[in-house]
Parts: C-alpha cells; sequence; structure tokens
C-alpha cells in the first residue's frame, strides 16, 4: 500500500508559507463599518525581515519561529497597520499549526480588532483570508464557501502580489477538498499569474509549490500523464536553480503519479533519489515513507525479497520514532510480502493484526482500500472463498461510501444555502435599522415644517409598499428555489434518473396507500466497470453512465421507473408481466446493452451487463412479512450470481419450491444455498 495522494497534499504544504484561516460562523465583511483606503502602508524594513523569516521556515521552522516573536516584539504604534497584520497572520498561524486553540482565537480576535480602524484593501483580504483558512483547517467548509465568496468579490483590487498568490492558492484549496478540479485549476492558475509579478527568494517555492498541487488535481482525476510532465518539469527547474533542498517533495509526488501508471521501473528509481536526498537532509520522517513506498513498488514487481528487506528496515525507524501510522502501513506490507513468499498465515494474521488498527480508526476509503490488498493475498494463497467474500465486503462498504457522499453533499449544499439566507437577512436588518434611523431624524425636521412632514411619509409609504412587493417577490422566488430542490432531491445529476430517495418514497406512498399492486424489481450492474473507469478514466465511465441510461430507458414505460440506485446500479420498477413477457424484455435489454460499443473520444468501449430479477410480493408472501427492501436484497444475490456465473446474464428468481419458513433463512443471506437444496426455482437469460 502507497501513500495516498491526500496525504501528499499535506506532506507539500511546506512548500507554501503558512496556509491557514476563519471568522464566526455569521460574520460579515465589514465594509460598511470599516475605514477602506485604496493606499497600502508598509514598513520596508520590517517587510525584508518577513520575507527572510519566511526563507528560513523550510530549513529551520525553530529559528524562524523565533524572527517572528522578535519581529512582533518591535512593531509599536507607528508600525503601519498592513505590515501589523501580515505578522500577527503569521502569528495565528503558528497557533494554528500547534493546535493551541486558546493562541488562535486570540489572535483571531485581535486581528478582528484591526477592521475598526483605517484599513488598506490588501489588509482587510488578508484578514479575511486569514479567517478562511482557519474554516478551512478546522473542517467547517460550509462556512468556509460562504466566505469564500465575500473575498473573491473583493479580490479584483488587490493589487499585491504576495496577497493575491496566497488568496488564490487558499481558494484553490477549498475546491479541491470539495472535488471542483475545475476551479481549483482556475485559481492555482490565478496565483501563477500573480508570481509573474514577484522576483524574491520565495518565488521559486511558490511555483513549485504550485507545481505540485497542479499534479495532484490531474492524479486525483487519473491524468497521469500531464501530472508526470507537470512534476517533471518542475524537477527540471529545481535542478536549474540548484535547490535540492525543494526536491523531497517532488520526488515523494512523482514517484505516486509513476505507481499510477504502472511504470514501476521508473517509480523505483525516483523514490531511491528521494530516500537518499530525504537521509542526507536528515529527514528521517520523509526517509521512511520513502522506504515503504519503495516496498510497496517492489511488491507490485512481485520481488518480495527486496520489499521484505527495505520494509523492515523502515519499520525499524518508524518504531524508534513511534510514528504509529507508518508502523501500521510498513507491517501490513510486510504481511503481504509474507504471503508472496509462501508464509501465508502469518503473513495474513499481521495483515489483519495491521486491518484492525485501520478499523478502529473507521476511515473507510482506507478500508476499502486493504480490502483490494486482502483479496489480493486470498488469490494467491488460492483461497477462493474468502476471496469472493472479500471482495462482497469491498463492494457493501463501496455502496455505504457513495450512500454517504451523497447524502453529506446533500447537507452540505442545504447548510451552505441555509447560511447564505442567514447572511442576506442580516443585511437585510442592517438596511432596515438604516432606513428606521433616517425616519426618525426626518420625524424631528417634520415637527417643525408640516409640508416635509407630509412628503417625507409619502416618500416612506412609497419605499415601504416597495420593500413589501420585494419581500413578496423574494418569497415567490424562494417557493420556486424549494421545489426546484425538492425536484432535484429524487434525480441523480449525471444521468438525469431517478434515484434512491424517489425508489424510497414512491414505496412508502405504496404501503401508506395500501395499493400494494404487484411489480417486478430488476436490479443491473454494469460488468467491468472499475476497469472502464481505470483504463479510460472517469470521464469516461461517466459517459458510459449516461449511455447506458439513455438506453434503459427506451425499454421503460411512462407507468415505470427506471432509478440509478448507486454507483454502477441501475434498478427498474417493472408492472405486473407475465414469465414470457418479463423473458423477452431480459433478452432485450442485454442486446440492447452488448449489440453496439461506446464511443468516447475516439475509442470503442465495449459494455455488458448483469442483473437479478424477482416479482414483488415475490411468491405470494405477505409484504408484512418480506417487504420490498428485503426482496430487493434476494434480486441483488441474483445479481451477485449472475457475476459469479460468468455476467451479460440476468438470473430471474421464479418462485418456492418449499414453503416460506423453511427458505427464509437462506433468502435472508445465502440464496445460493437456497438454490443448491433445491428450495428456490430460477432460470438465467445470457446475453
Amino acid at each position: 500500500m502507497q501513500t495516498s495522494a491526500i496525504r501528499l497534499l499535506f506532506c507539500c504544504i511546506s512548500l507554501l508559507y503558512f496556509q491557514v484561516g476563519q471568522l464566526k460562523a455569521n460574520e460579515q465583511l465589514p465594509i460598511n463599518n470599516t475605514a477602506i483606503t485604496t493606499t497600502q502602508q508598509v514598513d520596508s524594513a520590517l517587510e525584508q525581515q518577513l520575507d527572510a523569516m519566511l526563507a528560513l521556515q523550510l530549513t529551520d521552522p525553530v529559528e524562524a519561529n523565533n524572527q517572528l516573536t522578535a519581529i512582533i516584539a518591535a512593531m509599536n504604534e507607528r508600525t503601519p497597520l498592513d505590515t501589523k497584520v501580515r505578522a500577527l497572520t503569521y502569528q495565528l498561524f503558528n497557533a494554528l499549526y500547534a493546535s493551541d486553540t486558546a493562541a488562535t482565537e486570540e489572535s483571531l480576535a485581535l486581528l478582528q480588532q484591526f477592521k475598526q480602524s483605517e484599513l488598506s484593501l490588501s489588509a482587510l483580504v488578508e484578514i479575511q483570508a486569514a479567517a478562511l483558512e482557519v474554516d478551512i483547517f478546522q473542517n467547517r467548509l460550509n462556512e468556509a464557501y460562504l466566505k469564500a465568496e465575500q473575498i473573491q468579490n473583493l479580490m479584483t483590487d488587490i493589487s499585491n502580489p504576495r496577497i493575491r498568490y496566497w488568496v488564490n492558492t487558499l481558494l484553490a484549496r477549498l475546491f479541491l477538498l470539495d472535488t471542483q478540479y475545475d476551479k481549483a485549476l482556475k485559481h492555482y492558475d490565478l496565483a501563477l499569474d500573480a508570481l509573474f509579478d514577484t522576483a524574491d527568494s520565495r518565488t521559486l517555492v511558490r511555483r513549485i509549490y504550485l507545481s505540485q498541487q497542479s499534479a495532484l488535481v490531474h492524479a486525483e482525476q487519473k491524468n497521469w500523464q500531464a501530472a508526470r510532465q507537470v512534476l517533471e518539469d518542475a524537477y527540471a527547474e529545481i535542478k536549474h536553480h540548484k535547490r535540492d533542498e525543494l526536491l523531497p517533495d517532488v520526488y515523494l509526488t512523482l514517484g505516486f503519479v509513476l505507481v499510477g501508471q504502472k511504470d514501476f521501473a521508473a517509480a523505483e528509481e525516483i523514490n531511491q533519489r528521494g530516500l537518499a536526498l530525504a537521509k542526507e537532509l536528515n529527514q528521517q520522517s520523509l526517509a521512511i515513507t520513502f522506504m515503504n513506498n519503495l516496498g510497496s513498488v517492489y511488491i507490485q514487481q512481485e520481488n518480495s525479497t527486496a520489499a521484505n528487506a527495505i520494509l523492515e528496515q523502515a519499520l525499524a525507524e518508524a518504531e524508534q520514532l513511534n510514528d504509529e501510522e507508518n508502523v501500521q502501513v510498513i507491517k501490513f506490507n510486510l504481511g503481504y510480502t509474507q504471503i508472496m513468499a509462501g508464509n501465508h498465515q502469518v503473513g495474513l494474521q499481521q495483515m489483519q493484526q495491521a486491518f484492525a488498527y485501520y478499523q478502529q480508526r473507521n476511515y473507510k476509503a482506507e478500508i476499502e482500500d486493504l480490502l483490494s490488498w486482502f483479496a489480493k493475498a486470498y488469490k494467491l494463497m488460492g483461497d477462493y472463498k474468502m476471496l469472493a467474500a472479500t471482495l462482497e465486503q469491498q463492494m457493501q462498504l463501496r455502496e455505504e461510501m457513495v450512500t454517504a457522499e451523497r447524502e453529506q453533499n446533500t447537507r452540505d449544499l442545504q447548510a451552505r444555502y441555509d447560511l447564505k439566507s442567514q447572511s442576506q437577512q442580516i443585511t437585510i436588518l442592517q438596511q432596515e435599522n438604516s432606513l428606521q434611523e433616517e425616519l426618525i431624524k426626518n420625524k424631528k425636521l417634520q415637527q417643525t415644517i408640516t409640508l416635509m412632514f407630509v412628503v417625507i411619509m409619502l416618500f416612506a409609504a412609497i419605499l415601504l409598499i416597495n420593500l413589501y412587493r420585494k419581500v413578496r417577490r423574494t418569497n415567490k422566488r424562494l417557493k420556486e428555489v424549494n421545489k426546484q430542490l425538492e425536484f432535484q432531491s429524487l434525480r441523480d445529476p449525471l444521468t438525469g434518473l431517478l434515484n434512491r430517495r424517489a425508489m424510497q418514497e414512491k414505496m412508502a406512498k405504496r404501503h401508506i396507500s395500501g395499493d400494494a399492486a404487484p411489480c417486478a424489481l430488476l436490479i443491473l450492474d454494469i460488468d467491468y466497470f472499475k476497469q472502464i473507469n481505470d483504463n479510460y478514466g472517469h470521464a469516461a465511465g461517466d459517459a458510459v453512465l449516461i449511455e447506458i441510461s439513455r438506453r434503459l430507458s427506451q425499454l421503460v414505460k411512462d407507468s415505470e421507473m427506471l432509478i440509478r440506485w448507486g454507483g454502477e446500479e441501475f434498478l427498474m420498477v417493472l408492472n405486473s408481466t407475465t414469465a414470457t413477457q418479463i423473458d423477452l424484455l431480459s433478452q432485450q435489454l442485454l442486446k440492447v446493452i452488448s449489440e453496439l460499443t461506446i464511443n468516447y473520444e475516439g475509442k470503442e468501449i465495449a459494455v455488458t451487463i448483469s442483473g437479478g430479477f424477482i416479482n414483488l410480493p415475490f411468491a405470494q408472501v405477505p409484504e408484512h412479512q418480506l417487504n420490498w427492501e428485503k426482496v430487493l436484497q434476494i434480486a441483488d444475490m441474483a445479481l451477485y450470481l449472475s457475476k459469479v456465473n460468468g455476467r451479460n446474464q440476468i438470473t430471474l428468481i421464479d418462485g418456492l419450491k418449499v414453503p416460506f419458513a423453511v427458505a427464509e433463512p437462506h433468502l435472508q443471506s445465502d440464496l445460493n444455498g437456497a438454490i443448491r437444496e433445491n428450495q428456490v426455482s430460477y432460470h438465467i437469460i445470457s446475453g
């Protein structure tokens, strides 16, 4: 198991000067209360000292922190606010990175006080961006998005290249965390534009950082060649400027990309270089990471002897540093090398012990990745029963992750909408307060001039009428937006098909109305979909999903439902049909999917599909005994049998050969067992 792209992202943060920040959840940009000037006032001598301190961060962070403390101590009442804000922002980041909550809040409050003074626009944006950085660091992304919109509105008037660079990299990191890769790349490009206006000791460091982040965006999208080219260009630039201390992070990222390309020889060479340089620079933790990645490369090359040797060395050093996470990763890899060497039980036990560590942390993405290695291990051991069980566990976990991600995205969208609505309400209240104050002043004037009193009251009435109309229009728009959100909540955004929630609502209404009209459930799964994503990219996978949705839509009636059930799975809810009709539909479905390849960017992608079919209610069993979810679970097991038995086929469950009470235990989790014991009648339609 190699170091992940997300871990690489945090390895690269050392190249960017101090990035982090946060405001209170409902705080607004105080433009109405803060005096803003267009001129930036700085202390040139202190600014140079701050630049020198940043350069020292890369090689001696302790001394850099001492210098920052001395700079802040030297500031006084005559120090320009722009320089004060910059220095205190760095102090905030030191506290934040050290997880010192009290010091972080104190530093943030101190920066917020400057908003009551006359600030340059650059200083105001720097304070707001620092607050946004805290939001991102503390994973308060919904609040971060609201602040990001406000900051972007001010950025067009910022000329300071340091702030333009920093804020755009900050915004890019926010969008990267939300997998909005196009927006992330846009802001990295804007940050690169800002570097053209700089020519100091930090310019190269910042440019290399941007190259690494751009490469990581490409890597997250499996665009390995683009990522490799960016990193090789960055390597050439570092060598040209003889700044070898910047190479370790580039080597680490490039090694990850080369493994993604399956260029294991090049990955081995680059990790060897990184290991040598990490040792030369006395970066022991980084050296351990390179050794583990080398071991992973050797495993990919099926060289268990070399893998075991380097991993044993890495384990000893990780244990010496008390680096528990690296210890568990390395132990897991060592267990796999034992299985490669034929020591199956020893290796499996070691892998399981390390796996328990990740289960305790409940990081599902890591657990899903580890299950892939368990599957490979069982395949090497020839234990195909455990291989099948592991793959089934992995499929269930993926479905849970997809469902959890979808639900979280929905909650995030709602939370962001609520925050934005709250922000707008505060702005409206501020406007109403201003209007009220004006009316009070006018009322005093009206006491001496009767005619003016009448005119102003008339004017106020017109304003109130307009405000009332505006509120009505706003309420109407909100109703329209709510209707649109309700419609979208029942649709899959990629294919436009109904989603899982639509099915749940239909079945809930069916149950409440008491109209339990018979229907049929046909669950389908695209064969080898992961290979399509791996070989052609996720964009190609999306194109396949869209085309399959189109073809399936042609086979369902208006009164029937076609649902994207999750990932590459689809569910058809059909009207009650005869066995002959459903057999004909199954044959037609398999033919429609497989007879024509899907063209994507000039590449022909062959696609087949497998399925499982069952009637609802099943075998005349009342639905209070066997509801739709349990019936669908049986269909899902039938789908699994179609996969196991060769794919491109549909397994149709016809009925029961024994009483339901006899078959029920098998029907809960082992359809194959029920078939084996002749409890269930079924037949198969092959493509």
